[in-house]
């Protein structure tokens, strides 16, 4: 029954379509969390269906959004640290429904874009060009190209010079 209502809420309309997905999905973002290599971390992404540009470094323990992996992108040369959380989807539990939407919206880390360790970049956020995510940050707004922002929620601190 919850397979069947997860189908249903992430639009598939066979419930074993969407388990095989999922399935893959989830075999594959363990690989590339797992992985000792950067070509590795992002070929499995890019076969999840993350767009990824040339040159980017995804760092171990990195995970990219379960449910909606081609909500991604990441630019050209950008870099993420380990334990990096990229999420392109918010599906609260429904007694916070009231409080809490459900949505997804794409995400996208912009060319050059260097991400901290441990930051986490939410739902419908775009990270400019050249911006640096500190260590531990939540992003939960877009950040501007060649700036750096810092805590939880993230905020700018300075402004790149480039």
């Amino acid at each position: 029954k919850s397979i069947r209502q997860s189908a249903r809420a992430h639009g598939y309309r066979s419930a074993l379509w969407y388990a095989a997905v999922r399935w893959k999905d989830h075999v594959l973002n363990q690989w590339a969390m797992r992985s000792a290599w950067n070509g590795l971390r992002v070929r499995f992404q890019r076969w999840r269906g993350v767009n990824i540009g040339r040159n980017v470094h995804i760092g171990p323990g990195c995970t990219l959004d379960y449910a909606y992996p081609y909500f991604i992108s990441i630019g050209d040369n950008a870099s993420l640290a380990g334990n990096v959380y990229v999420l392109a989807h918010s599906n609260p539990m429904e007694c916070h429904s009231k409080c809490a939407e459900s949505f997804v919206a794409p995400t996208v880390i912009g060319a050059n874009a260097w991400i901290g360790v441990n930051a986490t970049i939410m739902p419908g956020v775009t990270i400019g060009e050249g911006a640096i995510v500190a260590t531990g940050a939540v992003v939960n707004h877009d950040v501007e190209p060649w700036t750096m922002v810092a805590g939880n929620p993230a905020r700018s601190v300075k402004t790149i010079e480039h």
